[in-house]
């Protein structure tokens, strides 16, 4: 088990794939070596970006927790850590129902994650990722949230009002 190293899986949307991609150069940029595996336990620490859309992704996410508490329970990692929309939509349910998780995170607490691992934002790479998919095409994530309160959609709750980017 390497403590330097990390493991993101990554559940869900491509808007869970941009984020994890920017958490995963910001720690890059910190000193961690990154890895990109959902069936990986050789690194120290896991963190899992969670789907709390629907209840296929909800189970998806839950299941993938417990395999993970169950790897750090036979001693394969040291840390585990969950953020995303599962979280932000049912942290303190999950805190009290999978306790083994070290901490959970919302999905704008990338800042947070990074301090708990003693590594500083780099603002000058915000803008910055580390591609994770086959390398021909990337997610390009152009707004966030939805200012919309439809009965049936979480989105507003889960990721905030609508945000734009600049054409810039």
């Amino acid at each position: 088990m390497n403590s330097k190293k990390i493991n993101i899986v990554t559940l869900g949307c491509s808007k869970n794939v941009v984020d994890s991609e920017k958490l995963l150069k910001q720690l890059n940029a910190g000193g961690y070596d990154i890895i990109y595996d959902s069936d990986d336990v050789s690194a120290g620490t896991v963190i899992i970006n969670t789907c709390g859309f629907i209840n296929d992704a909800k189970e998806e996410s839950v299941d993938t927790i417990l395999r993970f508490v169950k790897a750090r329970e036979a001693g394969h990692i040291k840390n585990l850590y969950v953020m995303g929309c599962l979280s932000e939509r049912y942290m303190d349910a999950l805190k009290h129902e999978i306790p083994e998780v070290k901490r959970y995170f919302g999905v704008n607490n990338m800042t947070d994650i990074l301090n708990e691992l003693g590594v500083n934002l780099r603002n000058d790479l915000l803008n910055e990722r580390t591609i994770t998919g086959p390398g021909h095409y990337a997610y390009l994530k152009i707004s966030e949230g939805c200012n919309r309160t439809c009965a049936f959609c979480a989105i507003p709750s889960l990721r905030g009002k609508y945000v734009s980017r600049t054409v810039e």
